[in-house]
C-alpha cells in the first residue's frame, strides 16, 4: 500500500512537471543550454511608451506598460552566456564588456554556435575567442536572448496572447537592466547580427552615454511604413502563420492543445515565405529545385522531402512568439532619432540583403554621428550577416574601429559620472542667452571671476573634472582653437577623465560660457590677456602648480607663450594643429591691388582702430551675415555657386569626419544666428580680431617675436597635424605653402638642436580639428602622452594608407559561397 502511494505521488509530480514544461524550449542549441545564466527583473513594465529625452519615465520600462506579475506570470527574465575575463574599475564595475545580440530566430546558444564555436556560415573559425576579432583576452563578452525569444520571457511561457505587446525598446531596456544592475556593467560595446543588428542601433539612441562602440551587422533603423518591402514581408510572413485553421478557430488561444495540435503548419508556412528572399535570388535561380524544396511549403506535400525542413523548424518555435516579434518591427522607426547615437560606430551591411535593404542602411550611416560603413555582397544575401567579419578583418574600417574599441577599454578605469549627451537646443529665443540657454556642455560648468595683468576682470565659465582616487593626480588643461569653445572637446575630456587624469577646460574670454558675462568688455585682448586668465584660474584660484597643457589652433599659439611665461607650471605641452610656428609681415595683400597694414602692433587694445583698417576686408560683416546654410557647406568642406546652386568640394573647411563633437560645433554656431544678436556680434567680433592677435605675436621685423623663442621651451611636447590640413600654413598671409617643409620640419628641426625634439604624429585624412577626425584615436594618443610621455605614432589605417595610398571611395566586396547544397543548414532561421 506504501508502495503505491509513492508510485501515485510520483504520477502526480511527474505530470506537474510535464504540465508546467513550457511549449518552446528555452536553448535554441540545446547542446549549450549548459551555458545559459538568467536574471529576472521584477515589475517591468512591457508594451509602454517611451520618451527618450526622460530616461528616469522608463527605468522600470516603458510608462503605461502592463507587469508579467499583473498577468499572473512570474518576474520578466533576461538569459545570457558569458564568455572572456570581466576586467573592472575602482567601483567594481566591469569595463570590458562586448555584448552580443541575436537574431530573429536565435539566442546566445545559437551566437555562441556561430562566432564562438565557428562555423562555415561565420566563416569556419570563430570570431569571439582569444587573438581572435572579438578578443576574449581583452574583452569580457556577453551574449544576449532578446526579449521574446528562448530563454528570455515569452507568450509561450504560458501568458499566450496575453503577453504584452512588447517593442525595440523594451528588448534592449530589460538587457540594459541585467548588464548594469546585476553584471555590474559599466558600459559596453556592443554587435549584433541581423534583428541583433537592429538592437544595437537601438541601445545607441536609448543608452548615449553608456555605449561606447556599435556595430550593427545587416540591422535596420525602421521596418514600418518608412521600409514598404521589409514591413510587406514580414507582414506576410504573420499572414502564414495566422492562415492555419487551428489559428483560425482559437483566434491564437490554442495553449490548451498539445503542441502537435499548435498551429504548426501556419508556421511552416511563415518561414518558407521568409525563406523565399533569404538567399540571393540569382543563387537561387542557380540551385536545383530538388534542394530549395524542402524549403517550400504544402498543405499537402507530393513528396517525403517536400517542405521538410520549413516543418522542422515550425515544431520547435510557436505561432504567437513570431507573431508578436514581427509585431514589433511593424512599428519600429528611430530614424528621428540617429543623432542621438554618440558612440563610434560601424555599420555592416550586405549589399544585395532582400529583408534588410542597404540603401536604408546607407541613409542610417549618414545620420549617425562619425559612422563608417563596409558593405559586401553575399551570394546567400541577408545570411552573409554571420561572415562578414572574417571576411573583412582586414579591412582598414574595421581594424581601426577594433582598435578604438580597444582603445576606449583600455583607458577606462573610471567613470565619468558627469558626462551627458551635449546637444544644442532647437527653439532658441534671441532674447536669452544663447550659450547659458540653449548650450549643454558634456559636463557641468562652473564659473568664477579672474583678472589678467591690466586689472580687467573677466567671468569665466570652466569645467574642471576628476573621477579617480589619488589625491595628486594628473592634470591636463584643454585651451580651445579661435570661434570654438570648452565643450567642443567633449571627447577629450571624458577619455581623460575615465583614465584618472583631472581635467580643467576654460573657456577663453569672450568665448562659450566666458561669453554672456564679458558683454560689456572690450574684444580687443591680447593673447597674453588669455594667457592671464588660464594661470590665474588654473594656478592661483584651482591651485594647481604643474599641469600638462593641450591647446588647438589659437589655443595652441596660448599654450605656447604660457610655457614661455611660466615654465614650472608646465609639465608638457599637447599641440592640435597649432598656430605659432610661422612669422608673418605686417602688411599683406587682401585684395588684388589692395594692401594693408592689418597687422600693425599700434592697435594694441584699441578695437575702433583696429576695426577702421579691418573693415576694408569685409570679412567681420560677412563672419555675422554668414547663413545656416553657408555654415554648413564650408564646416564640411563644400562650397555652393550662388547662381545655380550646384555643390562642389572646397579646399577649405573643418570636418572631414562627421563626428558627435563635429556636430555639436556646427550646431553651436548655426545656432548663434538665431540666438542673442550680442552674443552673435561678441563671437564675431573675437572671431576676427584674433586672426590680429595671433599674428601681431608673429611679426618678421620682431627679433624677440613668440617664434624665435620657442626654442626655450624644456617641457615635452607632442605636435599633432592632420595630413589634409587646410589653415596652416597661413600661405595668404605669409606666402608659406608646405605645411611640411615650411612648418612642421623646421620647428623639429629647431627644438632638436634645442635639445627638445618634440613626438609628431601626422594623421591621415584629417584636416584642422584632429580631436573630431579622429574622436578616439587623438584622445587616447592625449592620455598616453600625458601618463606615459609617449605616443604611438602609426596607427593600423595610417600604414593602410601609407602603403596603398588614400581612397575616398567604399569598397563592396563579395562574399565567398559556403559550401553545401544549403549554406545555412541547421541555422534556426
Amino acid at each position: 500500500m506504501k508502495r503505491c502511494i509513492v508510485s501515485f505521488v510520483l504520477l502526480l509530480v511527474a505530470t506537474s512537471l510535464a504540465v508546467a514544461q513550457p511549449f518552446t524550449r528555452r536553448s535554441s542549441q540545446v547542446q549549450h543550454d549548459g551555458l545559459k545564466q538568467y536574471y529576472e527583473i521584477p515589475n517591468f513594465r512591457l508594451g509602454g511608451r517611451y520618451e527618450l529625452a526622460d530616461p528616469s519615465k522608463w527605468e522600470f520600462g516603458g510608462e503605461g506598460g502592463t507587469t508579467l506579475e499583473s498577468l499572473g506570470a512570474g518576474k520578466l527574465r533576461t538569459a545570457y552566456i558569458a564568455v572572456g575575463t570581466p576586467r573592472r574599475n575602482a567601483a567594481g564595475e566591469i569595463t570590458n564588456a562586448v555584448v552580443i545580440s541575436s537574431y530573429y530566430s536565435g539566442d546566445s546558444t545559437d551566437m555562441y554556435e556561430q562566432w564562438v564555436k565557428g562555423t562555415a556560415l561565420s566563416g569556419s573559425v570563430p570570431i569571439i575567442g582569444p587573438g581572435r576579432p572579438i578578443d576574449t583576452d581583452r574583452y569580457y563578452v556577453v551574449m544576449v536572448d532578446p526579449l521574446g525569444t528562448w530563454g528570455a520571457s515569452k507568450p509561450s511561457d504560458g501568458v499566450g496572447t496575453k503577453f504584452p505587446q512588447y517593442s525595440y525598446y523594451d528588448m534592449v531596456q530589460a538587457n540594459f537592466r541585467m548588464l548594469r544592475d546585476h553584471l555590474k556593467v559599466a558600459n559596453v560595446a556592443l554587435a549584433g547580427v541581423s534583428m541583433g543588428g537592429t538592437q544595437t542601433y537601438v541601445w545607441g539612441v536609448m543608452h548615449p552615454e553608456y555605449v561606447q562602440a556599435l556595430m550593427p551587422i545587416g540591422g535596420t533603423t525602421q521596418s514600418d511604413a518608412e521600409d514598404p518591402v521589409g514591413n510587406w514581408t514580414f507582414q506576410l510572413m504573420t499572414a502564414a502563420i495566422e492562415s492555419d485553421p487551428v489559428w483560425q478557430a482559437t483566434k491564437g488561444n490554442y495553449y490548451n492543445l498539445p503542441k502537435e495540435k499548435h498551429p504548426l503548419p501556419g508556421v511552416a508556412f511563415g518561414w518558407s515565405v521568409l525563406g523565399l528572399t533569404g538567399y540571393d535570388l540569382a543563387y537561387r535561380t542557380s540551385q536545383a529545385f530538388t534542394a530549395v524544396q524542402p524549403e517550400v511549403f504544402y498543405w499537402d506535400p507530393p513528396n517525403e522531402k517536400a517542405g521538410s525542413s520549413v516543418t522542422k523548424r515550425a515544431a520547435i518555435y510557436d505561432a504567437v512568439d513570431l507573431v508578436w516579434r514581427n509585431r514589433v518591427g511593424e512599428t519600429h522607426n528611430i530614424n528621428p532619432y540617429l543623432d542621438r547615437i554618440r558612440s563610434r560606430t560601424l555599420v555592416m551591411h550586405i549589399t544585395n540583403d532582400l529583408w534588410l535593404n542597404f540603401k536604408l542602411a546607407q541613409r542610417a550611416v549618414d545620420k549617425i554621428p562619425g559612422a563608417d560603413l563596409i558593405a559586401e555582397e553575399s551570394p546567400i544575401a541577408h545570411y552573409g550577416v554571420f561572415s562578414i567579419i572574417n571576411n573583412r578583418k582586414h579591412d582598414a574600417k574595421l581594424v581601426a574601429f577594433l582598435e578604438d574599441v580597444a582603445r576606449l577599454n583600455r583607458q577606462q578605469q573610471f567613470v565619468a559620472k558627469n558626462y551627458r549627451v551635449a546637444p544644442v537646443a532647437t527653439d532658441i529665443d534671441p532674447k536669452k542667452s544663447f550659450w547659458k540657454d540653449f548650450v549643454t556642455y558634456p559636463f557641468p560648468v562652473k564659473y568664477t571671476t579672474v583678472k589678467d595683468s591690466t586689472a580687467t576682470s573677466w567671468q569665466i565659465g570652466y569645467m574642471d573634472e576628476y573621477a579617480g582616487t589619488d589625491r595628486n593626480p594628473p592634470v591636463l588643461v584643454v585651451v580651445h582653437g579661435k570661434g570654438a569653445f570648452a565643450g567642443h572637446y567633449g571627447n577629450v575630456i571624458k577619455q581623460a577623465v575615465e583614465s584618472g587624469i583631472r581635467v580643467i577646460a576654460p573657456d577663453l574670454p569672450h568665448y562659450g560660457m566666458s561669453g554672456p558675462g564679458n558683454l560689456d568688455k572690450n574684444p580687443a585682448r591680447s593673447m597674453q590677456d588669455m594667457r592671464d586668465v588660464v594661470h590665474e584660474l588654473v594656478v592661483n584660484q584651482l591651485g594647481v602648480k604643474q599641469a600638462y597643457y593641450l591647446g588647438h589652433s589659437l589655443g595652441g599659439q596660448v599654450v605656447l607663450g604660457y610655457a614661455l611665461n611660466w615654465p614650472d607650471a608646465v609639465r608638457g605641452l599637447i599641440l592640435e594643429a597649432p598656430a605659432g610656428l610661422e612669422e608673418y609681415p605686417a602688411e599683406v595683400a587682401f585684395a588684388p591691388g589692395k594692401t594693408a597694414k592689418l597687422f600693425d602692433p599700434g592697435f594694441g587694445r584699441d578695437f575702433s582702430k583696429w576695426r577702421a583698417v579691418w573693415d576694408q576686408t569685409g570679412i567681420l560683416d560677412s563672419e555675422i551675415a554668414r547663413t545656416e546654410q553657408n555654415i554648413r557647406d564650408f564646416y564640411y568642406f563644400k562650397k555652393r555657386d550662388p547662381a545655380t546652386g550646384a555643390v562642389s568640394k572646397s579646399q577649405s573647411g573643418y570636418f572631414m569626419n562627421d563626428s558627435e563633437y563635429a556636430r555639436l560645433h556646427t550646431e553651436q554656431r548655426v545656432g548663434l544666428t538665431k540666438g542673442n544678436p550680442k552674443e552673435l556680434e561678441q563671437w564675431s567680433n573675437v572671431f576676427i580680431f584674433d586672426i590680429y592677435g595671433m599674428v601681431v605675436e608673429l611679426q618678421k621685423d620682431d627679433p624677440k617675436n613668440l617664434y624665435r623663442r620657442l626654442t626655450q621651451i624644456k617641457a615635452p611636447i607632442f605636435l599633432a597635424f592632420g595630413a589634409k590640413e587646410p589653415f596652416i600654413p597661413g600661405t595668404s598671409l605669409n606666402g608659406l605653402k608646405d605645411l611640411a617643409g615650411g612648418v612642421i620640419v623646421p620647428f623639429i628641426e629647431r627644438m632638436a638642436a634645442a635639445g627638445n625634439r618634440p613626438a609628431v604624429k601626422i594623421y591621415p585624412d584629417t584636416g584642422h580639428f584632429i580631436h573630431t577626425d579622429n574622436p578616439v584615436q587623438f584622445p587616447t594618443d592625449v592620455v598616453d602622452f600625458v601618463e606615459l610621455g609617449n605616443v604611438v605614432v602609426n596607427s593600423p589605417i595610417a600604414i593602410d594608407r601609407l602603403v596603398n595610398g588614400p581612397s575616398n571611395e567604399m569598397t563592396v566586396g563579395v562574399a565567398p559561397t559556403p559550401p553545401g547544397a544549403s549554406p545555412t543548414a541547421g541555422l534556426n532561421k
